[in-house]
């Protein structure tokens, strides 16, 4: 059988981390199918040499990068992709410890989180959606004092919207908390999708005669 004439399946992974390393092997971002030495091979190929090893980041590595790589070798490979046409590199700088101590405190205090929103949504839902009667009736559980301003609850109350609010939409000013996009990037980017999609089906309806 000759390897130049081979069939190579590739199936990029949608992400994939890598920690403290300098390149990238194409075994470490996808699957290969192929014939024992040239899935070896493949698999062994560098890929992606990442810019600074001294900070985190994300990368991205499409599918033609990967194919041109494979075709250097095997110029007349039969490459097939079967899976996503981009795969995201995350790249960390040091190994990832295990936290499992700060994940659970995370899970717990997610949950704490939910069962007292969950909580005082129902109250306030049965108080005729009054949230200052829910507050004051709170406040009468919890100190035994009618209150009609009970700050023990409304204050918090208010930052903890306040913290919601940035954590959610990922934004300090102009500062973002996180690499991970923001749900406007994301709302924006579906917009624009949308709109190329809706853009396309028009011209092509004119093509048509369509009106």
């Amino acid at each position: 059988m000759d390897m130049q004439q081979c069939t190579i399946y590739i199936r990029m992974y949608k992400r994939k981390t890598i920690e403290v390393k300098k390149w990238v092997t194409i075994g470490e971002i996808a699957d290969v199918g192929a014939c024992g030495e040239v899935k070896s091979k493949v698999a062994a190929m560098k890929i992606f040499c990442v810019p600074d090893t001294q900070e985190d980041g994300r990368y991205i590595i499409p599918i033609m990068d990967v194919v041109e790589s494979i075709l250097k070798e095997y110029p007349k490979a039969d490459i097939q992709s079967i899976g996503d046409p981009d795969t995201v590199i995350e790249y960390h700088k040091k190994p990832i410890k295990p936290k499992d101590v700060a994940e659970w405190l995370k899970v717990i205090g997610a949950s704490i989180i939910i069962f007292a929103g969950a909580f005082i949504a129902i109250m306030t839902y049965n108080t005729d959606v009054s949230l200052a009667k829910t507050f004051i009736t709170l406040n009468r559980m919890i100190t035994g004092e009618e209150v009609q301003q009970p700050y023990l609850l409304t204050i918090p109350y208010s930052l903890g919207i306040s913290v919601g609010v940035f954590i959610f939409f990922n934004h300090i000013g102009f500062r973002k908390i996180t690499q991970d996009p923001t749900p406007m990037q994301v709302e924006m980017k579906k917009y624009e999708k949308d709109s190329e999609d809706c853009e396309i089906e028009t011209i092509t309806d004119r093509r048509r005669g369509e009106p």
